[in-house]
């Protein structure tokens, strides 16, 4: 009954997901996708974001997951964080240009300009966000 777990309990349960990744050479033929970059960012040394998602349990003796109303803006966050980290990597050099361009115009000449935001489609066929990711996109 706390409502701070029941959220996380509605949403997914004991389910999970799966992917099998493989780096033989012989899976190559029948593999779907190809995993290029992999971006990791820990959070967990803040206290506001080691909190924001905790296993525990409840008076009942129940063991759950807990979330806190901080998780959106520590998800935003990190997930600004993350394509921070993983734009130089995927980007075009169009892209990574204008970005440029735009950052020494506003900081070394001090021009009063909106800062570029890199066409991240340029660089992706699909993106897959989460059910719950239109909140953490939006504090973004």
């Amino acid at each position: 009954n706390d409502r701070s777990m029941l959220l996380s309990n509605c949403l997914f349960r004991m389910g999970g997901a799966a992917i099998l990744l493989s780096n033989r050479s012989s899976d190559r033929r029948r593999s779907k996708y190809q995993l290029i970059h992999t971006v990791r960012t820990h959070k967990g040394a803040e206290d506001k974001s080691y909190g924001c998602v905790y296993q525990r349990e409840d008076e009942n003796r129940k063991i759950g997951v807990s979330l806190s109303k901080d998780l959106m803006a520590v998800a935003g966050e990190a997930l600004k964080a993350n394509i921070t980290t993983l734009g130089p990597l995927v980007l075009p050099m169009s892209e990574q240009l204008l970005f440029f361009i735009t950052l020494v115009a506003r900081k070394a000449f001090k021009m009063k300009i909106k800062p570029y935001i890199p066409d991240f489609k340029l660089a992706f066929e699909h993106f897959c966000i989460h059910a719950g990711g239109r909140a953490v996109l939006d504090e973004l």
